[in-house]
């Protein structure tokens, strides 16, 4: 059972209703993009067929990004193969993307041969409040039994800027003798205001010599929600009526915790003076 809340908390609380109604809201875009480098390309190099070729594609702007760029390259002595792709877009309060490096060599001739495919969604923002951010999705990195050149994935959150505070990392690649490596990707934590770099990259590079044939496949998938810290009913401002949920579920938080517990704004799994204070302090 949750406990209910005591009359002087009920009366603090009505207080500061009160005050922050005649304060009046204010509501802000949670995520405010400033930068990006969202983009596909493939790159190629056939020796025994004295030729190179290479594509790319990029977002322009911050409007949602769908593009697939694909390179092949062969004579009867060798071939290379380069694909990459990506779906994203950048919300309000979200960014999601889904993304694939791929890359194929092989022929009959020994030779080394040069193939390239790699994704990158790269995203700088700012945060104007203190908040709260959830990062959750999936990482895939494949090679042939005995092949594996590189083939790697990884997802970082930087603050301020690239090389500088690193906040979160996961990477992955592809098994040494060959197989798939498959990973969930999933971090969360609490911001301050402030300007971040998301970066998730996938990419699959084949240097080396044929035959054998060699493949290798990178992808990713993810979501990246941000919360304004206070905003429990996800409508962009925090107000009277997150301020209301926050009082109704005054008291020990139910089990799971934190997870059952939105309005436990300080993890420590209560609902009481501290997460009030952090809800008061983020209004508008």
């Amino acid at each position: 059972m949750r406990a209910q809340p005591s009359t002087t908390n009920a009366l603090g609380v009505f207080a500061a209703s009160a005050m922050l109604l005649i304060c009046g809201e204010v509501s802000a875009q949670t995520i405010i993009p400033l930068d990006q480098q969202r983009s596909v390309n493939t790159f190629l190099i056939v020796p025994q067929c004295l030729d190179k070729t290479f594509d790319e594609d990029s977002a322009k702007g911050f409007e949602p990004f769908d593009s697939v760029v694909e390179t092949l390259l062969g004579c009867d002595s060798g071939f290379g193969f380069g694909l990459a792709s990506q779906q994203s877009q950048i919300g309000a309060s979200s960014m999601t993307g889904s993304g694939s490096g791929t890359s194929t060599a092989g022929g009959p001739v020994p030779n080394v041969i040069h193939a390239f495919g790699y994704s990158i969604f790269q995203v700088t923002f700012e945060l104007p409040s203190l908040s709260r951010f959830a990062l959750d999705g999936t990482m895939s990195a494949e090679a042939l039994p005995d092949a594996n050149d590189g083939v790697i994935v990884l997802a970082r959150l930087w603050e301020g800027a690239i090389g500088g505070v690193l906040i979160f990392e996961q990477s992955i690649e592809a098994p040494p003798g060959g197989g798939i490596n498959k990973q969930a990707l999933e971090a969360a934590g609490t911001l301050e205001p402030g300007v971040y770099i998301l970066d998730v990259q996938a990419g699959s590079f084949i240097d080396n010599d044929v035959p054998p044939s060699r493949a290798g496949q990178a992808s990713f998938a993810f979501t990246f929600d941000v919360t304004i810290l206070g905003d429990l009913d996800e409508d962009g401002t925090v107000g009277v009526p997150d301020l209301l949920q926050l009082l109704g579920a005054w008291g020990p938080c139910d089990v799971p915790c934190p997870r059952s517990c939105p309005a436990d704004l300080d993890d420590d799994c209560v609902v009481g003076v501290m997460d009030l204070l952090l809800l008061l302090g983020n209004w508008g």
